[in-house]
């Protein structure tokens, strides 16, 4: 499993690749590549691991959890984070009810170590 350095270089390594592909051989510019990596933040922060009850939910390892349950008979679902009311959001299907508390949770975690949303 690659570390948060590893990941961090292969982002750097990316960018200098790039540049040079396109004979743009000048020194990386800091910024660019800081927005290179805040961009690629998200995909770095692994899924939510979903348990199945009355309702399904997601517990965070800093507290708290996330919520999805089926909310008509036709098959939409909804996801909160719990405590959170402005975060209910009604999807149509399971799986994109997840998803979307998975992109959410991402774009937290991207923000409490940035300070940037993605």
């Amino acid at each position: 499993m690659k570390t948060l350095r590893d990941k961090i270089a292969d982002i750097i390594d990316r960018e200098t690749n790039a540049r040079l592909m396109q004979d743009e051989i000048d020194i990386l510019n800091g910024h660019e590549v800081a927005q290179s990596i805040i961009a690629a933040l998200p995909d770095m922060v692994p899924p939510l691991v979903w348990d199945r009850g009355v309702v399904d939910w997601a517990c965070l390892k800093q507290g708290g959890k996330y919520v999805a349950c089926s909310t008509t008979p036709y098959g939409s679902w909804a996801w909160w984070l719990d405590g959170d009311d402005e975060t209910r959001e009604v999807c149509p299907s399971e799986e994109a009810a997840k998803a979307a508390a998975n992109a959410h949770n991402a774009a937290a975690v991207v923000a409490a170590i940035t300070g940037v949303k993605p």
